[in-house]
This record gives structure tokens, sequence and C-alpha cells, in this order.
């Protein structure tokens, strides 16, 4: 992925540029992308893929050479000293004090590398896929046991001692805790916290098999036992997607009988314990939503904190109609249908959510559905709305995350435009560590150009976007707001707000929001302090 970075900079000229293993999704991928077939079909898995577009043969011939050069010389590639170790055991000799190891490697491997690193007391962090159930299970039992923490398998995000470990965001260090379920989900919590000037010590990312039946919450357990001795914490965040209910009531029972912190319980969509917004106990409180767990936690720390999240997260009602008239006025009749393309799979799962609870007699669709969403026939090919996580394992298998290489992105992007039924197109972009250096402006051309297709086709394309990302991270989050803004997207504070805002538009301002807003943009009504 670096090359085909620095080949895409080498000249104006280069319009594409793409080294990739000829995996079976990367060849599909660039004959999508305008590569001969026949030239493509002839790799194997084992062979490599130079893919190159240029304006000119000059540009072509600039890159080829530069390729050449990248290739035979990897060192350009890297930065600072490096020093290789040959397996775990001679890794941790070079580092004989380390007490936390982050795994990236076949899932399948993970179990054995896993109970070494157990038996040294050595803290983990496993960002691989794929890991079976069962070795994720033995894993987390024989841990808890030696009271050793594993975050994952799949944890793409982490902060301890407000550092970031994985996918990040810059934020500052403060009085929360966060135990999640979800990665970009705890990307938006902290960097929402830290829009609202809250800080944030640690963030734990437990996976999301973590709290399903199978493994039975046991890492959130442990999570929330190691924070609740954490004397500057003050509030403890659980966000996940609804765990299984014996997995609710433990991490509920926990809480009420041997918590002494204050709990905000943000499961998105709702979990099986009493209603949809619900104080369970003076130590617990339940919402639904990614944002209003940050409005809940700042009522926590006090009416200050709660007006300046307000601030920050939430757009009156009326305020929103108004923005969006011109959007929607724009459209033509024939244009019914949303389109998102997410990088971020809890962002994915919580646009479900929101837009087939407030689109529910239409049919959605999504290459990850949720309960009530029709799953997808084809996930290169959109239907009817549609909500695409593109980190799912048939876009990402053999290529880096979409948070990284905006590539797949890209295209989705100008296809979804060639569409004359699509209306809105609906957009995440994630900032901060291990992201794209700039992911709105690798993205800006095919924005401008999506616009520009449907106008020339006597259409209108309105695209939301929300930006998740703290004004620390090294991508810019003003900056990313106003190259949006500049290309004519609607940009929305919360993945929430833009799932409810792009409903409006293709809706033409014809939905209740009482009950959107009440439900998943609000701070529950009932909060009853202790």
């Amino acid at each position: 992925m670096k090359i085909s970075d620095r080949l895409r900079r080498v000249s104006d000229g280069i319009l594409e540029a793409s080294i990739v293993m000829a995996t079976e999704t990367n060849k599909g991928i660039l004959i999508r992308l305008g590569f001969s077939p026949s030239t493509i079909e002839q790799a194997s898995e084992s062979d490599m893929l130079i893919a190159i577009r240029a304006k000119d043969e000059a540009s072509l011939v600039l890159a080829t050479a530069k390729v050449d050069n990248l290739l035979e010389s990897p060192a350009q590639l890297t930065t600072g000293d490096q020093e290789k170790a040959s397996d775990i055991d001679a890794a941790l000799r070079t580092m004989p004090g380390t007490n936390l190891v982050m795994l990236s490697i076949p899932g399948e491997h993970v179990k054995d590398i896993s109970h070494k690193l157990i038996e040294r007391g050595i803290h983990q962090l496993i960002f691989s896929d794929h890991v079976p159930v069962e070795d994720e299970l033995e894993i987390k039992e024989m841990a808890a046991a030696k009271g050793v923490l594993i975050l994952g398998p799949g944890a793409g995000t982490s902060i301890i001692n407000g550092k970031g470990i994985g996918f990040s965001n810059a934020i500052s260090t403060g009085p929360v805790g966060v135990v999640a379920a979800a990665g970009t989900g705890l990307q938006e919590v902290t960097s929402l916290l830290d829009q609202s000037g809250i800080g944030v010590k640690h963030g734990l990312g437990v996976g999301g098999n973590d709290p399903k039946d199978k493994i039975g919450g046991i890492m959130m357990l442990e999570c929330m036992k190691i924070l609740e001795k954490d004397d500057d914490i003050k509030v403890i965040a659980i966000v996940s997607k609804p765990p299984s209910p014996a997995v609710e009531q433990k991490i509920i029972d926990y809480a009420v009988s041997s918590g002494a912190k204050k709990y905000v319980l943000a499961l998105i969509g709702g979990g099986s314990v009493g209603g949809s917004r619900k104080q369970v106990s003076n130590m617990i409180i339940r919402v639904n939503s990614l944002a209003s767990s940050v409005l809940a936690v700042a009522k926590v720390l006090g009416d200050e904190h709660l007006h300046r999240a307000l601030s920050r997260t939430y757009m009156q009602p009326e305020a929103l109609v108004n923005l969006l008239q011109k959007e929607w006025g724009r459209l033509q009749s024939s244009q019914r249908f949303i389109r998102a393309l997410y990088t971020g799979g809890t962002f994915t799962y919580e646009a479900q959510v929101i837009l087939g609870e407030i689109m529910k007699d239409e049919p959605i669709c999504s290459n990850a559905p949720i309960q009530r969403i029709k799953q997808l026939q084809d996930s290169f090919k959109s239907q009817e709305h549609s909500v695409i996580d593109l980190g799912e394992e048939e876009f990402t298998k053999g290529r880096p995350h979409p948070m990284i290489d905006p590539t797949i992105r890209k295209f989705r992007i100008l296809e979804e435009a060639k569409d004359p039924e699509v209306g809105v197109l609906l957009l995440d972009f994630v900032l901060g560590y291990g992201a794209n250096p700039d992911p709105v402006g690798a993205a800006l051309d095919e924005i401008k150009q999506a616009k520009e297709t449907a106008e020339r086709n006597g259409r209108y394309m309105s695209i939301v976007a929300h930006v998740c990302g703290t004004k620390n991270d090294i991508q810019g989050y003003d900056q990313s707001i106003a190259k949006l803004g500049s290309a004519g997207c609607i940009v929305m504070p919360t993945n929430a707000l833009a799932a409810v805002a792009s409903a409006v538009v293709i809706s033409r301002g014809k939905i209740d929001l009482t009950h959107p807003y009440s439900k998943y943009l609000e701070l529950p009504h009932d909060w009853i302090e202790a």
C-alpha cells in the first residue's frame, strides 16, 4: 500500500496506481476500475499485480521508473530504526520489560502465540480477525484465570492511559473509562467526548464476539473490574451492539452489586432489559446510540459538561429541517434511494438501526444486515436503499482496510452517482492514528465527480457526511470538514445525526422526527440523579 500511495503522488498525471496481490477480490476490483480483464485474469494468487493508469505517456514512464526503484529499495518505505525477530521469544528478548503485545497474524495461529504470552503474564491486543470462537473462549478463560487482559480478537481500537493503540484518535486524558465491543463506536464516543472537553483515560476494545453467549462477556467484565479500581475514573461507558440477554444481565448485575462508579450502558438500538431508555438503577442508565451516550456521560459529570456536549453533538429538529430543505428541493422525483458507503462497521450497524426504524415500510439492503434488513444479493452492487460496510471480508481479503485504502469506496462513489434513482450518498470519514493520511482529500475528486455526473444528467446528488475525529488528529478535523463543505457536502456532527439527515432528505422532509430524536439523539428524559 505504501508503494501505491507513493506512486499516486509521483505526478498529477497518475490517475490510479495499485500494487496488490492477485487475490480474486483484488482482481475483481481492478477490473471494475477499468483495467483489462484479459490481462488481470492471467495472474494467479501468488502473483503481484502492478496496475497504473495515467493521463499521458510521460506520467506512465515516470510511475514505472518509480515503482521499479521502490521495489528494488524497500528501505525507502520505512522510517527509524527497526529490529526484526524471527519469533515471539526472540522479540521478547529484545524488550524484556514488555507487558503488552499487539498481535496481527492469521487467526488460526493466534491461540498458540496468545497462550505463550498469557503464561508470561503479558496483556494482549489481538487485532487479528477470523480467530475460531472456540480458540477465543479458551484464550479468554485462561487469561482471566491468570489476571491477563485480552483486547480482541478483532479489536482495532483501544486507549490505555490516554494513548491510542491501533485505529484511535488524539484525545485528552480525563475521568472516563470506556469498555467497547465496537471499534469505530469506541472512536466515535471518545472523539465526541474530547470535542466536548471531556477526557478519557482508558478505552478498552474487547472484540465483537465478547458480549455474545459463546464468550459470555468474559473480558467486558474483566475490563469493568479494572476500571472500577482506578480512582481517576468517575464514569464508565459500555459501548456495544446489543449483547445476548444473559451477558447484558451480567453487566448490569455487576454494576449494581459491585460497582462504585456511575455507568452509561450504550447498546446501539437498545438491549433486552427494560424499555428503550431507562434508568436501570441509581448506578446505571441505558441509551441507544453513540451520540446519546456522550450526552449521558456529560450529564453525570455536570451540567457545564452537558451544555458543551449538546453544542457539539446536537442540532434542533427545526434547524436540521431548515438546513436540508434546499437539498431535497433539488432532487428529481425519480431519485428515491440512499446509498451509504461506510468504512466503519459500527457506523454501518448504527445507520441500519436508525434508518430501519425511520423507513420501516421501505426495503433496506446491506452486505452485513441486522434484523429486518435485507441481505444484499451482491456486495459489489447496491439495490434499493443500501447500507454497505466496506470493511467486510469480501472487500478486505488480501488488501488494506478501507479506513487505510480508499480505492474501493472511490470506485463505489462514482458507480452510485450513475444510478438515476440515487438521491443521497451517506459517507463516514474516520481520522486518527492508523487511518489514511487524508481520508477526505483521498475521496474529494470522486465526490466532486459524483456531483458533476448527476448534474450532467439533469439531477442533483446530495452527499451527507460525518467526520469522526478530534482537533488534534494529524489529518485535521476542522480542515476535513472544510474540504467536504467546499465540495457541497452536508456535514453532520455525529453518525446518528447523519443517518437521520439522509432520511430527511430522501423523504423530502416528510418524516416525523419526534421518535428518532427522543430515542437516538437526545439525553433520556427520565434521567434520575442518584
